[in-house]
């Protein structure tokens, strides 16, 4: 300490001295200058031994065993010391006081304390690969835990053995209890309906793919099929009831399918309307599953709202070895769009048509795509006929396509597939374009020019430009505007924005025929507040004419209204003698149909005209056949 002072006391006297000597421009002393030097450098000597002395005795800290002990038992991971037998040496005292006392956990193999379905999988880890010395990598394994049950641990390792003063295996443990409890958690929430607490579609897809990794009959309970339910009716129920009444109805149909079907056999949700079934069961035991499923399902539901009825539709799919979980899911589909065709309450198998149906329809969608500019669409024209005096009145233009590999396609066959593609609305303005300048080119025979019918379906209503396109199409071809029909289905007349664009167009000139009448929801009070001009009965309603009296009488009728309120009457497909007989005795204004022409190509139809002077009747020469 004194010496210490008096270092300073010099350090300090020649600093002054220097300092002095500086301001007032004298050369400092040479004793001053001397002694500043010798306490710089004292003062370095002492700070390095310092330095020196608290690294060898933090060195010496480092080899104390209380020392390491203290240092392991802070740590906030697990750790075991395994020697050269693997067995353990030392064990952090959180791991000791967990192992009960009747096996000791020093002193023992690691692989005698832990689960014992771990200790295959420990004993193969410690041993490690025959290239490398030791365990490798990150193991998990459980350690028992009085009164609790097991500890999960995750431990890595550092193998000191080759080192002579440690000569161990040391596990660096984690206890991952808790994360794998909170994992758990999460996987049930993310394959678990929350509604029903049936599994989810995911859950499915996982169970799905399990089974056919299996290899062929390893099944004990047989075969196994997949039924896709699509459940009827729970949007009318929310309209009517409300949300809640839907999920009541929701759960109660799981629990029904829950408590219809085996237990080896899963229920899962897979969306708002679909339930999926993992159905175990030779020969027709899933169709007949099946059928139990739509028996339950189709039971009134009671709810505080009152009863709910609903029922479904069933796709049911085998689920042979090797194929793929998305082959499957695909299979379903089909099968689930083949029971809607066939209506509610249906149960349908997939079959192999149903792919090729499919394969079908995509290769037309696709090449649907350019048909246009590569010259496969064709206009043919049908006459329509007046069945008073026999006389051609107007022709319907009709689209036709001619595939490069499988021929004429019929419009009901393209136009839907039109329709999804969202193709629908480009062919048909350029169907309106062709058209009102082909009938241009057509003789005349009768007192006034022939009418020109138009399809127009629902999808270019809604686009809205359908008056712009009737504008181009008029202008373009000089047609005037009472010579053009529109014939839209009654369905596509709902909505405010669609009665603007049809009175628009009345207001031009053009005419509107309600197209397909008595095909399906048909109303007779509706006609009279419908823009109309023309109604065209639709083929299946004229198919029992000439045989059933309800649809005689039911013709009759829309005649009589028709004539009531100024509108005319035509009928569509009329194929035999007997039907045009009656369409006549009823009072029916016009027809088309095969027994007349079929649709044929433009300079045809003038060669018609011209042969019976623009009458067409059958019997007469030049009918076309």
């Amino acid at each position: 300490m004194l010496a210490r002072q008096a270092t300073g006391v010099l350090l300090g006297a020649a600093v002054v001295a220097v300092a002095l000597a500086l301001l007032t421009d004298l050369v400092p002393p040479r004793p001053a200058g001397g002694v500043l030097l010798g306490c710089l450098a004292l003062g370095l000597w002492r700070r390095q031994r310092g330095d020196r002395d608290r690294a060898r005795g933090f060195a010496r800290l480092l080899q104390s065993p209380s020392f390491a002990r203290s240092l392991a038992q802070a740590g906030s991971d697990a750790a075991l010391v395994l020697d050269g037998t693997l067995r353990i040496s030392w064990a952090a005292p959180g791991l000791s006081a967990a192992t009960p006392v009747d096996v000791p956990l020093t002193g023992s193999r690691l692989a005698d304390v832990v689960h014992p379905d771990d200790a295959a999988g420990v004993l193969a880890w410690l041993a490690g690969p025959s290239d490398v010395p030791g365990p490798t990598g990150v193991h998990t394994f459980r350690l028992p835990v009085p009164g609790v049950g097991w500890r999960v641990l995750e431990a890595a390792a550092t193998d000191l053995r080759a080192d002579a003063e440690v000569r161990a295996l040391v596990l660096h443990c984690r206890d991952v209890g808790a994360r794998l409890d909170r994992e758990r958690e999460l996987s049930s929430l993310a394959f678990t309906d929350p509604l029903t607490g049936l599994p989810n579609r995911a859950a499915q897809q996982r169970a799905l793919a399990q089974l056919l990794d299996r290899p062929a009959g390893a099944d004990p309970a047989g075969e196994v099929a997949l039924l896709v339910i699509e459940v009827l009716g729970l949007r009318e129920a929310g309209e009517q009831a409300g949300r809640d009444v839907v999920d009541v109805a929701v759960a109660e149909v799981a629990r029904r399918l829950r408590a219809t079907v085996r237990t080896e056999d899963q229920v899962a949700r897979l969306s708002a309307e679909a339930f999926g079934v993992l159905a175990h069961g030779t020969g027709d035991e899933p169709d007949r599953l099946a059928a139990r499923c739509l028996a339950v399902i189709e039971a009134p539901i009671g709810t505080d709202a009152g009863l709910v009825d609903l029922t479904a539709v069933v796709g049911v799919v085998a689920l042979p070895p090797g194929l793929t979980g998305r082959q499957a899911s695909d299979r379903a589909d089909l099968a689930v769009l083949d029971a809607r065709a066939a209506g509610p309450g249906s149960v349908r198998r997939y079959r192999p048509e149903l792919t090729a149906a499919r394969d079908r329809r995509d290769q037309l969608r696709r090449d649907l795509v350019g048909a246009r500019e590569r010259g496969e669409l064709t206009l043919v024209w049908q006459p329509i006929v007046s069945l008073t005096d026999h006389q051609v009145a107007g022709v319907e233009a009709l689209l036709r396509w001619r595939h490069p590999v499988h021929g004429e396609v019929q419009p009901e066959e393209f136009l839907p597939v039109a329709e999804r593609a969202g193709l629908v609305v480009e062919l048909q303005r350029w169907l309106l374009a062709e058209a009102t300048a082909g009938v241009q080119q057509l003789p005349q025979h009768g007192p006034a020019p022939l009418r020109l019918g138009v399809n127009v379906s629902a999808a270019h209503l809604a686009a809205g430009t359908l008056v712009a396109d009737v504008t181009t199409a008029l202008a373009a071809s000089g047609l005037s505007p009472e010579r053009l029909v529109v014939e839209v289905p009654e369905a596509a007349l709902d909505g405010p924005h669609v009665i603007d664009d049809v009175t628009a167009l009345r207001l031009m000139g053009v005419h509107l025929a309600l197209d397909d009448f008595g095909s399906g929801r048909s109303a007779l009070p509706r006609l009279g507040r419908l823009p109309v001009d023309v109604i065209k009965l639709d083929r299946a309603l004229l198919a029992a004419v000439d045989r059933d009296a309800y649809t005689r009488v039911v013709c009759e009728s829309v005649v009589g209204l028709g004539a009531s309120l100024g509108i005319d009457v035509v009928a569509e497909g009329v194929e035999t003698t007997s039907q045009l007989a009656v369409l006549e005795g009823v009072g029916c204004g016009f027809a088309q149909g095969f027994l007349l022409s079929r649709p044929v190509p433009l300079g045809a139809l003038t060669e018609l005209l011209d042969a019976g002077a623009g009458r067409l009747w059958p019997g007469l020469v030049g009918r076309a056949v």
